[in-house]
Order: C-alpha cells, then structure tokens, then sequence
C-alpha cells in the first residue's frame, strides 16, 4: 500500500507532518494547527483538522495527489504511550483520514528521542510549548520524567514561563512581588492600559497553552535587560529541568559514564539565557550535552520506516545527508 511514509509531530503550537521515501529521502513537509489533549471536548475534533491540514500541505509540497501510503509515525503531545487509550484513538483519527498499512503512534518525547540519538542509548530534554525528559537505557528501557502538561507541571516550559510572567506582575500590583519590568512588557503586548485588565484576558477560553507560551521571549527580553524578576523565573525554570534531569539520570543505567543529552525545542533557541543557565543549573552531573541528529519529525518518520519493515537505519543515513 503505497510508496512513502509520513512522520507527524503533533504538538500543542503547531501539527507537522513530512513525506518521506522508504529509503528516507524528504519529499514534502506540511502544518496545520496545534493539538488539544484527546481528553478535552474538541480534542479529538481538533487533532483531525489539524492532520489533515498537515498531511494535505505534505503531499502539495511535493506536488503529489494524497494517497495511501505504507506506515505513518506519530510523535503526539498528550500521549502517555503507545498503549494508552488516547493512542488507540488517534490511530483511528489517523485511519479514518489516510489509508495506510501501519500505525506507530506515541508520545513526542519518544519520536524527539528516536531522532536525537538515532536509537542509540541516550536521553533528551523537551523545552518547547511544554515540557517533558525521556530517556532509552543501554538495556532498550524507555525512561521519562515530567510531561504532566501546563495545568499542573511542565516546569520550564514556554507555557511555565508565560505563566511565571503573568503571576510576577499581578505579584508586583499587589505589593508581594518585587517591581518588574515585565509589567511595562505585558501591557502593550494585550493592548492594555491597567494590571487588572490581564486577569479577564488570560482567563478566556481561547487563551490557554499557546497564549502563555506566546509571552515567554517577553521573559527572555526583560532579563536580557537585567530585570531581576525575569532573571528569578529563568534561574528557577532552568533549576527544574535541572533537577528534572538528576532524576532521569538516576534512573538510566549511565553510572558515572557520561550521559549523552540533547536540548530540543524552541525555549532553548528563542528565550535569551534560557539555555546557559540551564548548563550552568546542571553542576557536576555527568552529562554530555549533544546536538540532536535529526529533528523529531524525523524520528517519527524512522518509527514508521521500521514499522512497515525498511531499513530504517540506512534511511537515516539518507536523512542526516538532507
């Protein structure tokens, strides 16, 4: 059924989705909108806009009809695993949009993991809309920490950022908050002119995940600037995924060899310092930071090559060469 293969990276922001050949070679890459979780109303609604947004942009990047293809590899934001019901439900998302042989669905810090490292034993910090460590041991055991999602968890995070933002300056109105410049920062970004505005704004219901996220380079700025407020929330951020990091090493079966870890996802490129004061949150555990060989859209693309049985270690080859 079909000659290609499809890696979908299904985040909170954006939904993307790339055409491969069999033998790895990108054809086409296309977007649609973000992803709520699948236990939210308009979850499952949402996820079937949005992939067929992606997929459809996917095979017009390549000037080709869409059609079956042979396996497609998801890496969703909201997926615990490849086990758990809200898995089973976007395979049928999937299916009901895409003929297709098969279906390798999981979290996206698993599909993120299998790009970075190429399967290789190693682990990988997710610092984008939201975040989330996953880590393969030497003995194939997968590891994960955090990814509790923006309402309770996902420290360091945009979204956290955003938040931590938000909650400085209402803290500063109230006098038990230092003054911050991300006060004077917020109130032109919503077009407000009084504190008390904000509160009514960030509780809409169209705000949500992408609206905090969308405030955390507002963050970076003020502390590039030497605002301590800014500075405290990137320090105590980057303390988490720290700390969030100790936990996953404990876990790995590293010992005292070094533990090969990547960075992904817009916080670490975008939000000034974010990243060095990460590095420098980490002290004295044995890591090894690495740049990620390919993009987790990849990964998702390597998982659907294996699934339907090609040889997908020689089509990351063909994909580290572009």
């Amino acid at each position: 059924m079909g000659m290609y293969v499809i890696g979908v990276d299904g985040g909170q922001t954006a939904t993307k989705c790339a055409l491969f050949t069999l033998e790895g070679q990108l054809l086409g890459m296309g977007s649609g909108g973000g992803l709520l979780h699948l236990a939210a109303q308009e979850g499952a609604a949402r996820m079937a806009e949005s992939l067929r947004a992606a997929i459809r942009g996917a095979f017009g990047a390549a000037n080709l009809p869409v059609q079956a293809v042979r396996a497609v590899g998801m890496g969703l934001s909201g997926i615990e695993g490849s086990t758990a019901p809200e898995a089973a439900t976007a395979r049928n998302i999937l299916r009901e949009i895409l003929p297709t042989e098969q279906v390798w669905v999981e979290n996206d810090g698993v599909a993120a993991l299998m790009g970075a490292h190429l399967g290789a034993a190693g682990a990988i910090v997710i610092s984008g809309t939201g975040s989330i460590l996953v880590g393969l041991r030497q003995d194939r055991q997968l590891v994960r920490v955090g990814g509790w999602g923006w309402l309770v968890g996902d420290e360091g995070s945009a979204v956290w950022l955003g938040m931590a933002a938000v909650r400085a300056v209402f803290h500063a109105l109230d006098g038990v908050g230092a003054p911050t410049a991300l006060t004077a920062a917020l109130l032109p970004y919503f077009g407000a002119s009084d504190v008390r505005a904000l509160k009514r704004l960030v509780y809409a219901t169209d705000f949500g995940a992408r609206g905090f996220a969308a405030l955390a380079p507002l963050v970076g700025k003020a502390a590039a600037a030497a605002d301590d407020v800014a500075q405290s929330i990137l320090a105590e951020g980057a303390a988490a995924l720290a700390q969030a990091v100790g936990a996953l090493h404990r876990q790995m079966d590293f010992g005292e060899q070094a533990l090969p870890l990547a960075l992904i996802g817009g916080v670490w490129d975008h939000i000034f310092g974010m990243r060095a004061t990460f590095t420098k949150a980490l002290g004295k555990l044995p890591i090894r930071l690495s740049a990620p060989a390919l993009p987790p859209i990849y990964g998702a693309a390597l998982a659907a090559i294996r699934a339907c049985g090609g040889d997908w270690a020689k089509a990351a080859e063909r994909m580290q060469r572009g």
